[in-house]
């Protein structure tokens, strides 16, 4: 015959009193039930904590496979934010001869495409934050998931605009340095 069980919730009064609260309820219980020295509870006793430590480790495994994607996805990204820049730098190479051959600095050319790049990395971050605020509104109208608070922080916007800009400036470096480094002549005589 099963015997009855019982759920009982207590609460300490700081979340670090919860490790003595808890061994105060197993001793209760045990001295309440008889059980003996070294037998084995007949009750278990939970605290939140543990809950929450499994669920931070979940949470952690979760964000590294994320962080890992992420950061793939940054490099892929990249290289191909450079592809498009060298192509950029040699469809227009006589533009760059010329305007070296008029007094051009180098400096003033790698900032134009420095630009260009960046300028086209935040683009491609605005339409990543567009998409993720879209999904995040979608999601606030789920019913009955109460899930109506859910946004993306002002913070997280700014980070990924960030991250853009040091995309666009660390893989368009190399193609704007080519370009900055070209001789006048040679760039001139281009086809």
């Amino acid at each position: 015959m099963d015997e009855p069980w019982f759920h009982v919730m207590a609460a300490s009064r700081t979340p670090e009193l919860s490790d003595d609260a808890k061994a105060e309820i197993t001793f209760f219980l045990r001295k309440t039930r008889r059980i003996k020295p070294g037998d084995p509870d007949t009750f278990r006793v939970q605290t939140v904590e543990s809950e929450v430590r499994v669920f931070k480790r979940v949470m952690g495994t979760i964000t590294a496979v994320a962080g890992g994607i992420v950061g793939i996805s940054l490099i892929v990204g990249g290289v191909g934010i450079m592809n498009i820049m060298l192509v950029s730098v040699s469809e227009r190479t006589r533009e760059i001869g010329l305007r070296k051959a008029v007094g051009a600095k180098g400096s003033a050319i790698l900032t134009q495409f420095l630009i260009e790049a960046v300028v086209l990395c935040c683009v491609g971050g605005f339409l990543g934050v567009g998409f993720g605020q879209v999904v995040t509104f979608f999601i606030t109208k789920i019913p009955k998931a109460n899930l109506h608070q859910a946004h993306i922080p002002a913070w997280a916007v700014l980070m990924s605009f960030g991250f853009s800009a040091a995309v666009g400036i660390f893989f368009g470096l190399f193609p704007a340095a080519k370009a900055a480094r070209l001789d006048p002549i040679e760039a001139l005589r281009h086809e």
